[in-house]
């Protein structure tokens, strides 16, 4: 019976502790941290040249993440910190507020455990004029083997319940653009991600500048707040 009623108390505690630390690795491996990568996208914004504002002389954008399920985690002004709903005269374009999280969707959407694709490179597969394949037009060795793909995964597909920026919502959306970055763990800690064997933990996306300024500055947040581009 002593042996009986020990089994019980150790099989209670693991269940106890593995609920405890299993929310733990959880969260861990399926988001990245917001602040880190807000932080992050901010800097690479602040630092990076804008042939688009002649005064200022540097982005301002909107700087959104989302999780491995694409839930939004947040939609930030990178010259304020503003929200949409409290943009604290930010100057960023309003119009980017949907783009950089459908950037965000589009960056994890379409990356694995295994690859990654960014919305630059969706795009670029999704274009029936471009590349030098051998096959033909939407054959996997052809050019335009995703063409189309813009036309699925609307932006907050069947419903108009919440805002389109509401924090915490499932808004989806397709980018065919540079400025969508998959979010990847990085597992040994190494510069420059060398170690590989990351996990996709989620994706940013920014909007507001030219594509090239997008391109630095989500590839930027991503880095900055030391996580990886691929696995």
């Amino acid at each position: 019976m002593y042996r009986v009623q020990m089994w019980l108390v150790v099989v209670a505690t693991m269940l106890l502790c593995g609920s405890a630390f299993g929310t733990g690795v959880a969260h861990e491996a399926l988001a990245p941290e917001p602040d880190d990568v807000y932080a992050a996208c901010r800097a690479t914004a602040n630092a990076t040249p804008s042939n688009l504002r002649p005064v200022s002389h540097h982005t301002k954008m909107w700087c959104a993440v989302v999780d491995r399920e694409g839930k939004l985690l947040f939609i930030r002004a990178t010259d304020t910190g503003g929200t949409p709903q409290h943009p604290m005269g930010s100057d960023a374009w309003r119009g980017s507020i949907e783009i950089a999280i459908a950037k965000a969707y589009t960056g994890m959407a379409f990356s694995s455990a295994e690859l990654a694709l960014d919305s630059k490179i969706v795009g670029l597969l999704a274009r029936p004029d471009g590349g030098t394949g051998v096959g033909p037009v939407g054959s996997d060795t052809g050019p335009g083997p995703l063409y189309g793909i813009g036309n699925s995964n609307p932006f907050r597909p069947g419903n108009g319940h919440h805002s389109d920026d509401a924090v915490g919502k499932y808004h989806h959306g397709i980018i065919t653009f540079a400025g969508g970055q998959p979010i990847y763990s990085n597992p040994h800690n190494t510069p420059n991600c060398v170690s590989g064997g990351g996990v996709l933990l989620g994706g940013v996306g920014v909007s507001g500048d030219g594509v090239d300024e997008d391109d630095i500055v989500a590839k930027g947040a991503v880095q900055g707040a030391g996580y990886c581009l691929a696995p």
